[in-house]
């Protein structure tokens, strides 16, 4: 699935700005429905932004506002849970998994990925 599918099958629009205009990854505006996404990035970069911002789909603006850490927390939990699925899929020997290298394969940095990568992981396997 393209990242223009998968964004159009939860009911959003995407649209791509330059990186010279804003230079951030990307943004959700729930108001109008719509992810923008800088062009600059790659294309595996673009869908790590696509997964952390559909993260933010339940995310009212005011919970938002008053809870800023725990959504992009909790973005970030849903991009990391999306692309384990994905990397997941490509095998069936789950116990060969190296989380190390998925980290750095997806520029994962923080102790905060890491336990969420580690949590999702057994969430996934069972």
């Amino acid at each position: 699935m393209t990242i223009e599918e998968l964004v159009d099958s939860h009911g959003v629009t995407l649209a791509y700005f330059d990186n010279d205009l804003w230079q951030r990854p990307g943004v959700y505006i729930k108001e109008i429905s719509i992810i923008f996404i800088n062009r600059e990035l790659s294309e595996n970069a673009k869908k790590r932004v696509i997964y952390h911002e559909l993260g933010h789909l339940e995310h009212s603006t005011a919970l938002y506002k008053n809870n800023h850490t725990r959504c992009e927390n909790e973005a970030n939990r849903h991009m990391i849970h999306k692309l384990l699925e994905e990397e997941l899929s490509l095998s069936d020997d789950h116990q060969s998994f190296n989380y190390l290298h998925f980290m750095q394969k997806h520029e994962l940095r923080t102790v905060a990925d890491e336990l969420m990568v580690i949590d999702e992981y057994y969430e996934l396997i069972g």
